[in-house]
């Protein structure tokens, strides 16, 4: 999911939790996962629908925080 449409989710309450993974098959890189309050796992993507992904914990945790968060669930 793009970012403007987690947004939306964020604004509706609809995204429970959310993720920091080390990108499959990417060394050195990270994604962002949403569980949103159905159980449903979404990733961040990119405008073309490929998964997102960051050189860095740092810069995946700007994101997060320009959508609100406070918090999130680092994954090794």
């Amino acid at each position: 999911m793009r970012i403007d449409q987690i947004a939306l989710l964020m604004q509706a309450g609809d995204i429970s939790t959310a993720y920091l993974l080390p990108a499959p098959l990417k060394d050195n890189k990270w994604t962002i996962q949403f569980e949103r309050k159905n159980g449903e796992q979404v990733p961040l993507t990119a405008q073309r629908a490929n998964v997102r992904h960051f050189s860095s914990l740092d810069s995946a945790w700007k994101i997060l925080i320009e959508l609100g968060f406070s918090s999130a669930v680092i994954r090794r």
